[in-house]
């Protein structure tokens, strides 16, 4: 005797069958992606075999992250339609993945930062550094704080995709008005990173520098300035170009002690 073939599946075998919820195949037919090829007067659904391989197209253009609306499309339209789908989706992919990569390399910045802020503060460190490029504020003329943040914030806002917090950020002051006077807070410049194959910015030179972590307020800040000029008078160091100020730890508490900068400080 010849067994029947079984020809129609019912919504729930058709979903045990290629493991999703039975009621994304109601809300598929209820939207008109993918109805079934039989429907009872008593509201049984069933789908022909024949519908497999079209449901499983479905699926894998959703484990892509297709949006029902532009599957839908390409079901209805041509193999071109398919094509050109594909490849919008793949360069929406590309830009994610790019995007991925920058907020990567934001995080590992913000690591980095953190390991540089648990060092020793108020500890000398004397490190070599690479050439690098930092893309520069216009003079600064207003030395107000408000003017500073406004400008910071511009600043970041031309070169950048992300908030201030997510960039390298700081401000430079020249040794010489340091070294004149260690009070002086008559910055020069604010700065932020620039792209490592951008060599039209301000060269931040290669070379040896000093290095001090520092935590506490605005109003002390002058005691690391002091204590690296009292270091290099003591060991016959010559300083040049600018002190810069780089922000690692903006306070996110109401305790400004909370803001721990790092000062870096070229040594001729």
């Amino acid at each position: 005797m010849k067994m029947k073939t079984k020809r129609f599946l019912k919504t729930s075998e058709l979903a045990a069958l290629v493991s999703i919820n039975k009621r994304t195949l109601h809300y598929y037919d209820d939207i008109g992606l993918f109805s079934p090829e039989r429907r009872e007067s008593n509201g049984y659904r069933y789908y022909a075999l024949s519908q497999i391989m079209d449901l499983s197209i479905i699926l894998s253009l959703r484990e892509l992250d297709m949006p029902l609306s532009d599957i839908k499309a390409i079901l209805t339209g041509s193999f071109n339609d398919y094509t050109l789908s594909l490849k919008n989706k793949k360069q929406e992919v590309d830009t994610k993945i790019i995007e991925l990569h920058n907020i990567r390399d934001i995080i590992s910045r913000k690591l980095a930062y953190i390991e540089t802020a648990e060092r020793s503060h108020m500890t000398i460190n004397d490190i070599f550094l690479e050439n690098s490029y930092l893309i520069l504020s216009e003079p600064i003329k207003d030395q107000s704080l408000l003017n500073l943040i406004d400008k910071a914030h511009k600043l970041v806002d031309e070169q950048s995709s992300y908030t201030l917090p997510n960039n390298e950020y700081g401000s430079m002051i020249h040794t010489d008005k340091k070294i004149e006077d260690p009070l002086s807070e008559e910055y020069d410049f604010l700065y932020t990173d620039a792209p490592v194959s951008d060599e039209s910015g301000h060269l931040k030179p290669a070379g040896r520098y000093l290095s001090l972590v520092y935590q506490g307020t605005e109003e002390s800040l002058f005691l690391p300035y002091e204590k690296l000029l009292q270091y290099s008078r003591e060991n016959g160091l010559q300083l040049e170009g600018f002190f810069y100020e780089k922000v690692l730890l903006d306070s996110i508490q109401k305790n400004q002690d909370n803001t721990v900068i790092e000062i870096q400080v070229k040594v001729k």
